[in-house]
């Protein structure tokens, strides 16, 4: 009788067993082979991400408060909403030697003025401890939260215009106005007996409202004579106050009288100096430039400030006669003065400083915190932000 064949197992195919084996060494030789164009082919993973981590929640800062400051004379008091590194009822001020007052733009955010030169001071700790900051709030008419305030509509308060009469705002009052009075306000020598100067600095829209302050107001010279050196830094403004009826050439050799068909009103104010407001009605319009001339003035003009289309650049014709972009206005501007300051058997003084900002736009916080905006602000030995803009300055061309 035959025997039933042995179930088969795995060791009763031989064969088929070195068939696997060689199949699994050719498998890991392929693999080995392969490896080094997969490693060149892959860029290696990060280290896994531990999902059970407590991830902290960003920090926000505490947005700035405003301090309500009370101008004005007896009889026509009024309050402004004003930013700054002191609680100005009730901290001793005996120890300020110079006090800063920074003019926001078109989009009244005077808490990112004050925070740009707050960052200034901090690089400077020596006149962190000696400095005020002052950043005043011309606030709109719709805006919410300041109630019982000066108030103007739109941009007016740019141009030295009043604000608003309404029910429950303050008797109207020019935004030039507002400045004297701040600046008197600092003319105190009980509370600021140490303070030495004062920096008034715009940009943008604050600097047209600077420089035109600076043309038309009368109280530089009281304040000077009271021993406080005020100086006045204007960056990238729109557009200028001329003191004459000129303007520069297409051709840019020199400036002459503009073309009245083009634009009849070039020479109006705020372009020019016919029909100056009621703030300036006590202005000899003849010694404007002169007394002008004498005092402290820099200019910041970006060197990247040169788009003809910006968006909030003054496009009217009386801006664009004085030229198309920020930049051809301010170095237009500059050489207006240099060319007025040499005419004549006795040329006119002229405290002047104005530079060209290197690939800085239209930017508050490069502008101030440039190489020359930190000098303008703190003085001569400020020291500016590792990387910051150099800045070139802009001499008289050669006659």
């Amino acid at each position: 009788m035959r025997r039933a064949p042995a179930p088969l197992t795995r060791r009763a195919w031989p064969g088929r067993a070195a068939g696997a084996a060689r199949g699994i060494a050719a498998a890991l030789a392929l693999a080995a082979s392969l490896a080094p164009l997969a490693a060149s082919a892959q860029t290696p993973l990060p280290d896994p991400y531990d999902y059970d981590e407590t991830v902290p929640a960003p920090k926000r800062a505490a947005p700035l408060r405003w301090q309500a400051v009370e101008l004005g004379r007896p009889g026509h008091r009024y309050k402004m909403p004003v930013y700054a590194n002191r609680k100005l009822d009730r901290d001793d001020l005996r120890d300020v030697r110079q006090v800063i007052v920074v003019i926001h733009g078109v989009k009244r955010d005077a808490d990112r003025y004050y925070e740009t030169v707050d960052e200034l001071l901090a690089r400077n700790p020596a006149r962190a401890r000696d400095t005020l900051i002052l950043a005043p709030r011309y606030s709109g008419s719709i805006d919410s939260g300041f109630g019982g305030m000066a108030a103007w509509r739109k941009a007016s308060w740019e141009d030295g215009e009043d604000s608003v009469q309404a029910a429950g705002r303050p008797a109207p009052v020019s935004a030039f106005q507002v400045l004297d009075d701040l600046l008197r306000s600092l003319d105190d020598r009980k509370r600021l007996p140490a303070l030495a100067g004062i920096a008034l600095a715009g940009h943008s829209a604050g600097a047209q409202l600077v420089q035109r302050y600076a043309v038309l107001n009368n109280v530089d010279g009281p304040l000077r004579r009271d021993g406080l050196a005020l100086r006045y830094v204007i960056a990238n403004p729109s557009s200028y106050l001329y003191l004459t009826n000129e303007r520069p050439r297409a051709d840019g050799k020199g400036y002459a009288p503009y073309e009245r068909g083009i634009c009849p009103t070039y020479n109006q104010y705020k372009y020019g100096t016919d029909k100056l407001p009621s703030y300036a009605r006590e202005t000899d319009e003849s010694r404007l430039f002169v007394r002008y001339a004498a005092r402290d003035v820099t200019y910041l003009l970006g060197g990247a400030d040169n788009n003809p289309e910006h968006r909030l650049l003054d496009k009217t014709c009386g801006a664009e006669a004085q030229g198309a972009t920020r930049l051809a206005r301010g170095v237009g501007y500059a050489q207006y003065e240099y060319a007025l300051a040499a005419r004549g058997a006795k040329p006119v003084a002229l405290h002047r400083r104005a530079y060209e900002v290197a690939g800085v736009g239209h930017d508050n916080k490069g502008m101030f915190g440039s190489v020359c905006g930190a000098r303008a602000l703190l003085g001569e030995d400020a020291q500016a932000a590792d990387g910051a803009a150099p800045c070139e300055a802009i001499a008289p061309r050669a006659r």
